[in-house]
């Protein structure tokens, strides 16, 4: 780090930077990088209160050739884990332990000699090797005692093994997977010959993890070739009887049922048993197991036998069936009942699948079970008889197909031009796609068309499209003062804050905004808009403001997650542009406040409030909320669409033409279109001024006229 700040400062002195004119910014952004201690022990050398690079440079530089002499003559413990290190500075730190004020981080200036030292908790606190702490092989050849020395001697917690905090300080969600108490496995009180096997360390506990469930070698050998001695039998208790898929497996001492069957078929305890079980691996774990007497039979009621059995969570995962036909075809001309290939499995008690396994037969049961009768079906596969039905053994005969790809192309000649710029060919789609684009699309036009209405002076008044079953939506008025606050700051800077409140004053005049009584009855819910000005100096307006309708808090709705927002329009783009391109001449306009110009129904204003202070000045808020169409609201592009068409929809016969023309050339509020000859022109737009933009809908100062250039022969564009 040291090298580096001489390197940068002499960088910027051969570009003839001048000091002073970085060293109040670079010097708090370097004390930011040091110790606490160091930046105490600078702050006590200051000169003065103005900070100079130079000193602190000099400082730095006295404080680490300090830390050098002392490391010199020290004695270096040796250690036989030392030498495979990668710095021994950090020895130096450990020894803070002797105060045991472990509650703050403390560091010494050695963090500057070398940037090659990582401070951060890669490093495994018992030998300084970068891997986790539960991976490391030296403390798994430690006793627990030796163990918890290191950690005190490095001041390390005994939950987590991090250093500088206490264990009752320790925040760590860590959970030990040999007995489910906070803390590392690696500092549990189990036996080590659990711990020194990696993989038991696994934190995950997915069901589907045979390691953690299955008992038996047999079962982790399982795989959709080879089958095991599945068998159906008929568990019985009093007058409850069921088909259970069961497994006989020699490498098991003791036989098992599910918790699942024993809590269906009422089984009565009669005692329980702890037992260390020998897992795969070598690994080994201690349960407590409740006891059982069952009863079981064959499928042909001609047999039954008691067994004592141990109940478990899972017995193991769900086993493939025998289906290979040619098996099963030589299986019955021998005259042979497998009850797990021939009965329905469906009729078998299981829990989510009807493969699942729920009995397990073990050595102590399955030796009065076999009869010695066996059938060879194959050199890898047999079937063996037992006193509960036939079962079936070894590797079948199906080998795994080889894999190969199909390659079809389909040509369709009819395709939609649209279809290639459509954004879901991006996979760019709403949540609600899945149901129906084009439904949605219609419910918006049917509820625009259901709820729009005309008032006294002409003016088109329209109802937000609410989502059916939208998320609960806040007032958001919390996050509407910040934002004000935040406004208001950025017009004073900016010395726009009268203009600003010019624009609401003027919108008020003209019926756009009304205020809202602070102390009326909210009869019904009410949402807050944050708004920010948007600066524009070669305009005829300065600074506007604009809505934010995606504005919301953690885990809440905002307004726009509640509306719907039509069609997509982005797909009007292409077909507007080529059209465009037809004509000589090309016709650019739009209208004037466009959005302003449509109102909004008195149940919907509610919902479009925002806050505002009179000229920024302290004291009440007021309350505002819209009376036309919102700038900043998803639906609004739907809404000024729909209510153009509709406008020009219903034109007089003797201006169907030029409406339908206008109907093809409008994108929102841009009007875009193209003629061959001027004559054409002053038709047009005097029949525009004189019906459809009268008098609710204006155009904005006629039209810009775009002559196109013809290009050359053999120029590219």
């Amino acid at each position: 780090m040291f090298d580096n700040i001489q390197t940068e400062i002499r960088s910027l002195e051969s570009l003839n930077v001048l000091k002073e004119t970085y060293q109040n910014l670079l010097c708090p952004l370097l004390l930011k990088c040091l110790p606490p201690d160091l930046v105490l022990e600078y702050n006590k050398s200051m000169k003065s209160d103005k900070y100079e690079i130079n000193e602190l440079v000099d400082f730095l530089s006295i404080q680490l050739k300090a830390k050098e002499r002392s490391l010199m003559y020290a004695s270096p413990v040796s250690s036989k884990k030392e030498k495979y290190s990668y710095t021994r500075y950090d020895s130096s730190s450990e020894k803070i332990n002797n105060s045991r004020c472990f509650s703050s981080k403390r560091f010494s200036s050695s963090d500057l000699i070398s940037s090659e030292v990582k401070t951060k908790t890669n490093a495994c606190i018992f030998c300084n090797e970068f891997h986790a702490v539960g991976d490391c092989n030296y403390a798994l050849s430690l006793s627990l005692e030796q163990r918890k020395k290191i950690l005190s001697k490095k001041a390390a917690c005994f939950i987590c093994a991090k250093p500088f905090h206490l264990a009752k300080f320790c925040k760590s969600k860590i959970v030990c997977t040999l007995c489910g108490k906070r803390h590392l496995s690696i500092l549990c009180n189990q036996d080590n010959s659990v711990l020194k096997n990696n993989t038991y360390l696994n934190e995950n506990k997915d069901d589907n993890n045979l390691l953690n469930e299955n008992f038996t070698l047999a079962n982790n050998l399982c795989s959709s070739e080879v089958y095991l001695q599945t068998l159906i039998v008929s568990v019985e208790n009093n007058d409850l009887k069921h088909y259970v898929r069961s497994i006989i497996d020699l490498g098991s001492q003791r036989s098992y049922v599910s918790k699942y069957v024993a809590d269906v078929m009422k089984l009565k305890c009669v005692g329980e048993q702890t037992v260390t079980h020998g897992l795969f691996g070598g690994l080994k774990r201690r349960e407590n197991h409740k006891k059982y007497s069952i009863e079981l039979r064959n499928t042909e009621k001609n047999f039954s036998c008691n067994v004592e059995v141990m109940d478990q969570n899972k017995i193991c995962t769900s086993l493939p069936k025998l289906k290979d036909p040619k098996n099963i075809e030589e299986l019955k001309q021998l005259g042979i009942f497998a009850s797990d290939i021939c009965l329905n499995e469906n009729l078998c008690l299981y829990e989510n699948d009807p493969k699942e396994i729920h009995i397990l037969l073990g050595a102590d049961t399955a030796a009065r079970l076999f009869t010695g009768e066996i059938k060879n079906l194959s050199p890898d596969l047999i079937a063996m008889n037992t006193k509960l039905g036939w079962t079936v053994i070894g590797r079948s005969r199906i080998t795994e197909n080889d894999s190969s790809s199909t390659l079809m192309s389909l040509l369709i000649n009819d395709v939609n031009i649209s279809d290639l710029w459509r954004l879901d060919t991006l996979n760019i789609n709403d949540p609600a796609e899945n149901q129906s684009r084009k439904e949605l699309e219609e419910a918006a036009k049917e509820h625009f068309e259901r709820s729009v209405k005309r008032d006294n002076e002409g003016r088109y008044i329209v109802s937000l499209p609410w989502i059916h079953d939208h998320p609960p939506l806040p007032d958001g008025r919390k996050i509407a003062e910040r934002r004000l606050n935040s406004c208001i700051k950025a017009l004073e800077r900016a010395e726009k804050l009268v203009d600003y409140d010019d624009v609401f004053q003027d919108w008020q005049k003209e019926g756009i905004i009304e205020e809202v009584d602070p102390m009326q009855e909210i009869k019904q819910g009410q949402h807050f808009l944050p708004h920010h000005p948007v600066f524009k100096e070669n305009s005829t307006t300065k600074v506007r403001p604009v809505f934010d309708g995606s504005a919301k808090e953690r885990n809440t709705s905002s307004l726009n997650d509640c509306l719907e927002k039509g069609p997509n329009l982005v797909e009007l783009i292409p077909s507007l542009m080529n059209r465009f391109r037809v004509g000589k001449y090309g016709v650019i306009a739009d209208i004037k406040k466009a959005f302003l110009q449509i109102g909004l129904q008195e149940r919907d204003r509610p919902y479009l409030r925002f806050l505002w202070k009179d000229r920024g000045r302290e004291g009440n808020i007021k309350i505002l909320q819209h009376k036309r169409v919102v700038f900043g609201i998803s639906s609004s592009p739907f809404l000024l669409g729909a209510t153009l068409e509709l406008h020009l929809k219903n034109a007089p016969d003797h201006l169907k033409e030029t409406a339908q023309q206008l109907m093809r050339s409008f994108y929102v509020d841009n009007c875009v279109f193209s003629v061959n000859t001027k004559k054409n022109l002053p038709d047009l737009f005097r029949n525009r001024k004189h019906y459809y933009l009268l008098p609710s809908l204006n155009f904005e100062g006629g039209s810009i006229l775009l002559q196109k250039t013809k290009l050359k022969k053999g120029k590219k564009t």
